[in-house]
């Protein structure tokens, strides 16, 4: 009972905030139902939960289920998703205390993200295809509502649309693979289906289908602009997408579903994909000016990494750069917030100042982008020393993670060295004085954890191991290597990013003019692409228009045709037999000649 109680008490917060309390004690429902899911965690318990939905029984002759079931599933795994969840669940509720300040959004605020918790309970404790649907959708419907919040600015609708249309091929992509793998194994069970798979033209079209939209929804190439986009929504809003289950709701169901997709030898086209996006996102957070998609960049690439790294074999590795970032990336956008908050809003990174001004907010946020960059002894360290290890024997790879490894350091000091300068005539600097004491609060702890996810790590493969479900095959039987050869080049690398960043914009050595600069701004061309795509839409809904005009006036016209006929035939019927048997006598002249010349 406990499980589904976890996944329970954000819905009822989310209820007592629709029925109950009022503007100004939303915020504490909120946090309290997030606590509450979080004190049950400890006595949740290993194993499978379903609930009958519905039964059709005609599908049992067919060998199909025949009852239709909603099942939770708590593995290792799943407990991992759980644990990042209702850890910083409760964390952005307390950031969000200072952040929203108006009374009249906070209910509506504090409503969505409860139901967007719920909706990353429910994926991560998914165990059949039913379930990882419902949640999916959920899960875009309510970012959809949380990008857009602030409704009065059109750059949010904007990007609450883009991010829906995009999210949505994904949506229609998963849905008919689970149809087509129900039709093949007539199951809709993880077990039965992964663990079984083998190579025949639905399974293969089934898997491909399930590839769109894990990368629809993790962002990645041609998919991945949406998530920068996604900015426009409040910071809160932004760290929760990016550090719990949104963004990798499709990392985390490659996972769940990689035997499918080992069995039907497409794990070499994931590499390329993330590859090519861990480049681009790279690429384009050296030079983003916008404070917070410097931050969303990072993040597309570190999904990218993620795949990257699952589908090259360093399943173990990934899965703990799967839990390492979740720490650091929702403490940056915590100091993305807090800076952007004490600058009036202010987004562009030349024109923010004055952290300094904040002791407890800069040295937090200082902790994030150490642990971002990979430094000792923070957690994004150990997870970018087990990726690299775990591709040493891969020259092109190797090669390749450790030059976004230098550009990652290089942008992250960036960013900091440009949020951190110091002006103390600027409003800024005393705004971070006087800044709400719950935002700065919130970020203590999650800096804390940065540190000591590196203590996890030595525990890492024994916790994975005991991952009792189809998947033991291949992560139970995984470790992460650690060379101290491989942490002294990955030392060396992100001190020497870091030392050019400061060169760059400390000692203002200039290298904005030069050529490789501008071509770092390579999400111009994946706009430009988008843009294309849904004029051809908006083009396309105009002739469906139009036609839809057309059609409906053509059947305007027939319906006055007959209602005219109609109309003549009523006066017809006057009541008098005489007019009644000539109109029978001709009938019957004119279907006697009409038989005659058939006939004839």
């Amino acid at each position: 009972m406990i499980t589904p109680l976890i996944l329970v008490l954000p819905l009822a917060a989310a209820m007592a905030l629709a029925v109950l309390a009022g503007k100004r004690r939303a915020k504490y429902v909120a946090l309290a139902g997030s606590i509450a899911s979080l004190l049950l965690l400890p006595l949740i318990g290993y194993g499978t939960q379903s609930i009958g939905w519905f039964s059709i029984p005609q599908l049992a002759g067919q060998g199909k289920a025949a009852s239709i079931q909603i099942t939770t599933m708590v593995t290792s795994l799943n407990m991992l998703l759980l644990i990042i969840i209702l850890t910083i669940a409760p964390l952005i509720m307390l950031y969000s205390f200072g952040y929203m300040e108006k009374l009249d959004e906070q209910r509506r605020f504090y409503l969505e993200m409860l139901a967007f918790e719920a909706s990353m309970l429910a994926f991560a404790m998914s165990g059949n295809l039913i379930l990882i649907f419902i949640a999916w959708e959920f899960l875009s419907l309510t970012s959809y509502l949380l990008i857009g919040f602030w409704d009065h600015k059109p750059s949010a609708i904007r990007a609450a649309r883009k991010a829906i249309t995009t999210v949505l091929i994904g949506d229609l992509a998963i849905l008919a693979a689970i149809a087509l793998l129900w039709n093949a194994y007539g199951t809709f069970s993880f077990a039965q289906i992964f663990s079984s798979a083998t190579p025949s033209p639905s399974t293969y079209l089934a898997a491909a289908l399930l590839l769109v939209a894990i990368f629809t929804k993790s962002a990645q190439f041609p998919f991945n602009e949406w998530l920068p986009d996604a900015m426009e929504g409040p910071t809160p809003v932004s760290a929760f997408l990016h550090s719990t289950t949104m963004v990798k709701a499709g990392v985390f169901a490659f996972i769940i579903m990689l035997p499918l997709f080992i069995a039907m030898h497409l794990t070499h086209v994931v590499m390329i994909i993330s590859a090519l996006t861990l480049l681009l996102a790279t690429l384009n957070a050296m030079r983003e000016p916008h404070l917070k998609k410097v931050i969303a960049y990072s993040t597309m690439g570190e999904l990218s990494l993620m795949l990257l790294a699952f589908s090259g074999g360093a399943i173990a590795a990934g899965i703990y750069f799967f839990f390492a970032q979740s720490f650091y990336k929702a403490l940056l956008f915590f100091g993305s917030g807090a800076a952007m908050k004490a600058n009036g809003e202010e987004s562009d990174l030349n024109k923010v100042s004055g952290m300094k001004g904040n002791r407890l907010v800069y040295i937090t946020t200082l902790f994030g982008v150490l642990a971002l960059a990979g430094f000792i002894p923070f957690d994004g360290f150990f997870a970018n020393v087990g990726i690299g290890a775990s591709f040493a024997s891969n020259i092109i790879a190797y090669i390749l993670i450790s030059a976004v490894a230098l550009m990652t350091s290089f942008y992250i000091f960036r960013w900091f060295l440009l949020i951190s300068k110091e002006d103390r005539s600027s409003s800024s600097y005393l705004n971070y004085k006087i800044g709400p004491k719950s935002m700065a609060f919130a970020m203590v702890p999650l800096a804390a954890m940065t540190i000591a996810a590196s203590y996890i790590y030595f525990y890492f493969p024994s916790f994975l191991s005991n991952n009792a479900s189809y998947l033991s095959a291949y992560i139970g039987t995984t470790s992460i290597p650690l060379s101290i050869t491989e942490g002294l080049i990955e030392s060396a690398i992100i001190a020497g990013g870091a030392a050019i960043s400061y060169a760059v914009y400390k000692k203002k050595i200039g290298i904005s003019q030069r050529l490789a600069y501008y071509a770092a701004r390579n999400g111009l061309l994946v706009n430009a692409a988008y843009s294309r795509f849904a004029l051809f839409v908006y083009d396309l809904a105009e002739g469906v228009t139009l036609f839809d005009i057309y059609l409906d006036s053509a059947f305007d016209m027939l319906a006055g045709a007959a209602s005219a006929s109609g109309e003549r035939l009523r006066r017809m019927a006057t009541g008098n037999v005489n007019a009644y048997a000539m109109i029978f006598s001709i009938g019957a002249i004119a279907i006697t000649v009409f038989a005659y010349l058939v006939g004839k």
